[in-house]
């Protein structure tokens, strides 16, 4: 089986992009990059990533079990300086994970994609007919 996070938000880029920059960053967005080995993927593979509705940064695409996105961010900004040193992103997405508790924020910071984590207020209490999490009181967290 495997795991979901859903992720809400936008990374947009800190300059228009002509259209030699836009070609480029499409070549990563809902990409395997098992195929890529000039990438240096590691062991990454799927982007789950697209571009936004005006085209003016990338979202997550709603794809099944998305992991390592935070590496997948960085490994787009590395590759994409390398042709196009001004490039970067701005902003962050917020990770909810299907238990409740997993929630936390990919931001860039300094021209990097980190992950962060959300501090989750109000009691965490389990069912105990089917073991899930449920949060109660939660004020700040109400995005999910």
């Amino acid at each position: 089986m495997g795991y979901n996070t859903d992720f809400k938000g936008e990374l947009l880029f800190t300059k228009e992009l002509d259209s030699t920059e836009m070609l480029e960053i499409e070549k990563f967005l809902d990409e395997d990059c098992r195929y890529h080995p000039e990438w240096n993927p590691g062991d990454l593979i799927w982007i789950d990533l697209c571009f936004n509705r005006d085209l003016t940064g990338i979202e997550w695409n709603g794809g099944e079990k998305t992991y390592d996105l935070t590496e997948k961010v960085n490994l787009i900004i590395s590759n994409m300086q390398q042709k196009f040193p001004d490039f970067g992103l701005t902003g962050e997405l917020l990770a909810q994970g299907e238990d409740m508790t997993d929630r936390w924020r990919l931001v860039i910071e300094n021209g990097r994609a980190v992950k962060k984590p959300v501090k989750i207020l109000g009691d965490i209490i389990e069912c105990p007919h089917c073991g899930e999490k449920i949060i109660l009181d939660e004020l700040e967290n109400e995005e999910y």
